[in-house]
């Protein structure tokens, strides 16, 4: 596994060096144990963008499965194991792959991307 310096830490460097900060587009997406789903995209933070995808999934069983930065995220279920997972990529293909083999199996249920 590589290691990689977070986005904030990335565009602090770069401001610091007098370089222009790359600009960040968080996204999240919640799912609820009954299946209803929220999802953001486009926030400046991942607390911002994770508490959209909360209160768009508007249930109190909801809880964030993925949070995704200039890219995208998905979520699959597993009905053999009655479980949903999130996973995140570049693409929404290499998201929906991920999350389906974070939930060892299934299909993907939705998926979201940022703007860049």
């Amino acid at each position: 596994m590589l290691a990689t310096a977070s986005p904030a830490a990335t565009a602090a460097t770069a401001a610091t060096t007098g370089e222009s900060a790359a600009r960040y587009y968080y996204g999240a997406i919640a799912v609820a144990r009954d299946g209803r789903i929220g999802r953001s995209w486009d926030y400046r933070t991942a607390a911002a963008a994770r508490q959209r995808a909360l209160r768009t999934c508007g249930r109190s069983s909801c809880k964030v499965l993925t949070t995704f930065v200039n890219g995208c995220g998905a979520v699959a279920y597993n009905s053999k194991r009655n479980v949903y997972w999130g996973g995140r990529g570049s693409t929404p293909a290499r998201a929906k792959r991920n999350a389906i083999a974070n939930a060892g199996g299934g299909r993907w249920v939705v998926y979201q991307c940022t703007s860049r």
